[in-house]
């Protein structure tokens, strides 16, 4: 009677930590920050945005339940939202230190691989996709244009030069690199900064064919008008839960092999769960429950775009921003996937050896109740203890979390316009659906170039250029 008393007690044991570990993860799961499920804390800064709220955006990121945790893409979020908000110099200011973190976070990525073995993706600290690193100086040099900074815009737009001209890590789609080497062109140009924007130009015209407007110096009563149009809100990761089978030599291969055979085994081990009609064999696959995230679709306006000035038309160039970051994500689908059956291997482990503990106690099957009670306790507590480590340090969302933090107010796609005009004021117009918009008038300078630039947001708020020279 005693032992089956005892029994039930234990039995009660092991449900309890169960309970509490799985309610902390239900909770945890309800908290998630980012993407379209749980509390979408960046989407009440794209909404403030996309209608015309820019100033409270600005304020919200002031809000610690809404502004990113991480210190590098709350900084990242202020350069954007700062250029919109009209907090240019504090727009500056955040993106300079953005850059600064990246640099010193890049030293410590050998160490991250085998971190996240232990530990979720989403508890470490932040480092950029490649697209993601371009847009940071990108963002600093148009905060400092726009104040007036011509030394401090010059500054980020070397470091945009850099970037797009560095071999290591992943390149961004052929488009978008050719029309941010162009941007990279203009600001360098409009600096007077002419070699480096003729080697600017040739390096995009290499990548793009084409070109729009002259690139080559205007005459002395004329200048040119370029206009920086971005559209809409880029790609977003988004939560997934799968279940996924692979067998020993998959694992390896997704943990060690080459890149490419790396991609091609994690995209069969995914495609493989959501195959209704494939079966796992009875031996040398186990399965894994696995949380990671996907990219979603970016957010475009939809709207036809063009650029006009009184009666001319400029003409244009345009590079998608989402599919470039959606190839980024991809290439981390690898090493996302193999942590996170590496992951799921620990907390199967941890969990049959807490199991493995309490189902000894329950057995014990000593003659002397006394002794029974002092083993089974001790076995108990034992269990209990490593059920609570392994549940909670191996299975709650703080490991099993996706990671889905990005910088989501960056534009789904880039567009650059560019025409030749007369010395005086003209003013510019972004037409969206062929309705013009009035976006500001443009100081044409002998053989100078003013800048212009615009947001056109999935919704009906509108953006002001922020600086013309």
């Amino acid at each position: 009677m005693r032992a089956h008393r005892l029994r039930n007690h234990v039995r009660l044991a092991v449900v309890l930590p169960l309970i509490f570990v799985m309610s902390g993860c239900a909770a945890a799961n309800a908290a998630w920050r980012a993407g379209p499920m749980g509390i979408a804390a960046e989407w009440t800064i794209r909404d403030h945005l996309a209608y015309g709220r820019p100033t409270q955006a600005w304020a919200a990121m002031a809000d610690k339940d809404i502004a990113p945790r991480d210190a590098l893409l709350r900084h990242m979020y202020r350069g954007v939202i700062g250029l919109h908000a009209g907090e240019f110099e504090e727009g500056a200011r955040s993106m300079d230190r953005a850059w600064a973190i990246v640099d010193d976070r890049f030293t410590k990525r050998l160490s991250r691989g085998a971190a996240s073995l232990v530990t979720s993706d989403a508890s470490l600290p932040y480092y950029p996709l490649p697209t993601e690193h371009l847009f940071i100086p990108y963002s600093g040099a148009l905060n400092s244009w726009a104040l007036g900074e011509m030394d401090e815009a010059m500054v980020e737009t070397r470091r945009l030069a850099m970037l797009l001209q560095s071999d290591a890590g992943s390149r961004p789609t052929k488009e978008l690199e050719g029309a941010l080497r162009y941007v990279s062109g203009v600001l360098f140009e409009a600096a007077g900064e002419r070699e480096d924007a003729r080697v600017a130009y040739r390096n995009a015209a290499a990548l793009l064919g084409t070109l729009p407007g002259d690139t080559l110096a205007a005459g002395a009563d004329s200048g040119d008008v370029v206009v920086i149009v971005e559209d809409g809100f880029v790609a977003r990761p988004q939560p997934q839960s799968l279940a996924v089978f692979a067998d020993g030599d998959e694992f390896l291969a997704l943990r060690r092999g080459r890149d490419a055979d790396r991609l091609v085994v994690a995209n069969r081990v995914r495609d493989r769960s959501r195959d209704p009609n494939w079966r796992a064999p009875e031996v040398g696959f186990a399965r894994y429950e696995v949380n990671w995230a996907t990219i979603g679709p970016g957010t475009p306006s939809n709207a036809r775009v063009a650029v006009r000035t009184d009666p001319s038309a400029f003409t244009m160039l345009s590079a998608g921003v989402s599919p470039s970051v959606e190839q980024d994500f991809t290439a981390l689908v690898p090493d996302k996937l193999a942590r996170g059956i590496a992951r799921a291997a620990v907390r199967a482990a941890a969990i049959k050896a807490a199991g493995h503990q309490l189902d000894q106690a329950i057995s014990d099957d000593s003659d002397d109740d006394d002794d029974e009670e002092r083993s089974t306790a001790g076995r108990v507590i034992q269990g209990i203890f490593g059920l609570l480590l392994g549940g909670i340090a191996a299975s709650s969302t703080v490991i099993d979390q996706p990671d889905l933090r990005a910088w989501q107010v960056l534009p789904d796609r880039l567009s650059i316009a560019r025409l030749r005009l007369p010395v005086g004021e003209h003013p510019i117009y972004v037409s969206q659906d062929d309705k013009p918009v009035l976006i500001g008038t443009a100081t044409v300078r002998d053989g100078g170039v003013a800048v212009l630039t615009y947001r056109l947001w999935p919704g009906p708020g509108a953006r002001q250029f922020t600086a013309t020279k």
